[in-house]
């Protein structure tokens, strides 16, 4: 079962490193499998409205976004999901971005047509396994808003519970047993 320290911090005080809070579980006797850190390194990721979408002129799979970032001008991408629609609010990596799996996002040309950055899925945000389209955020999120700041960078931890132990299947049963 997978938990975050973020949360876990909420209930206990915990070292910062999460290899400790591992050890403090093991002394309890509840294996830690992973440790796992998401969100980290998508601070220069923003929200974006897309404005226009259309056929790319070269590709079948491709289509050409105009998006609106909060800075006043409007980008052109070229994207390959086809999980939205015009007026939701995706992650945009501008150029100059490096994205947690270390992509580094570059102005290009995709099949002649210029994309000025890239729509974000979760898996390349290290959000989430999900690569089968882009991220729709809430449409409270604010345009030109670091992602960051709706994903905060979080530790996860994946932990084995053991069938006689229901009472660790929660967040505060887990803080619970490492405060003990």
């Amino acid at each position: 079962m997978k938990f975050s320290i973020n949360w876990l911090r909420e209930f206990v005080d915990l070292p910062e490193n999460p290899e400790e809070i591992a050890e403090l579980l093991t002394r309890a006797g509840v294996e830690t499998e992973n440790i796992e850190t998401r969100g980290a390194k998508i601070d220069k990721v923003i929200v974006s409205q897309i404005t226009a979408s259309s056929r790319h002129p070269n590709a079948d799979r491709l289509t050409v976004c105009e998006v609106h970032d909060g800075s006043g001008t409007k980008r052109q991408i070229v994207c390959g999901a086809t999980n939205y629609k015009v007026g939701d609010k995706v992650p945009l990596a501008l150029p100059g971005t490096k994205l947690p799996n270390g992509t580094e996002i570059r102005k290009s040309k995709l099949r002649g047509v210029e994309s000025e950055g890239m729509l974000c899925s979760p898996i390349e945000l290290g959000l989430g396994d999900d690569a089968s389209g882009l991220l729709i955020l809430s449409p409270d999120a604010k345009i030109g808003m670091p992602i960051g700041d709706l994903f905060p960078a979080d530790t996860i931890l994946d932990v084995e519970i053991t069938p006689n132990r229901g009472d660790l299947l929660s967040h505060f049963g887990l803080a619970r047993e490492i405060a003990a």
